[in-house]
């Protein structure tokens, strides 16, 4: 996480929450720190890494964070996924909030499920879902592709980000 980032309340009470209740809450995503990923994912490029900042991973080693386009204030930044294999990625929610209602319906991946259709196994979020709507007052919907259309429409293209970064980065052999 950079330093001096500024994370959402929720966050820190969603923290509370696992310690709590234990794995699983909702599909196969987990909340965790970055163990180095970020910065193995932008090969080291210390410029972008510090314009992420994870807070979660996907079974598979994709990344949850926080993409922090206007400083490092998380608590209103976009949540985006990075695929482990450079695949599947996108902004997923508009803040920490959205991203929550979108946690919550239970796919077992956020980043490669087809989120205009339900969930496998929805049932994994229920404890998840009751938490959000007492705790916070979110309530998710049966599907995430509005949430996720929404980020689409109004968060900056992560896809075109990325590209660029990877031309700079990779156009002389560096």
């Amino acid at each position: 996480m950079p330093g001096g980032t500024l994370l959402p309340p929720e966050l820190e009470s969603l923290c509370d929450y696992l310690d709590r209740t234990g794995y699983p809450i909702s599909g196969c995503m987990k909340i965790r720190p970055d163990d180095g990923a970020v910065a193995a994912w932008f090969d080291g490029d210390t410029s972008v890494v510090s314009q992420f900042a994870a807070f979660g991973a996907g079974p598979d080693g994709s990344i949850l964070a926080f993409w922090l386009t206007e400083g490092a204030d998380a608590r209103h930044a976009p949540i985006v996924h990075l695929g482990s294999e450079g695949s599947g990625n996108k902004v997923l929610a508009q803040n920490f909030r959205q991203f929550l209602a979108l946690f919550g319906i239970g796919y077992d991946e956020l980043g490669f499920d087809e989120l205009s259709d339900p969930p496998s196994d929805p049932s994994s979020a229920i404890a998840f879902r009751t938490w959000l709507l007492n705790e916070h007052a979110i309530r998710c919907p049966v599907v995430g592709a509005e949430i996720a259309a929404i980020a689409a429409r109004e968060c900056p293209d992560l896809q075109a980000f990325l590209a660029s970064w990877y031309a700079r980065r990779y156009r002389n052999g560096a």
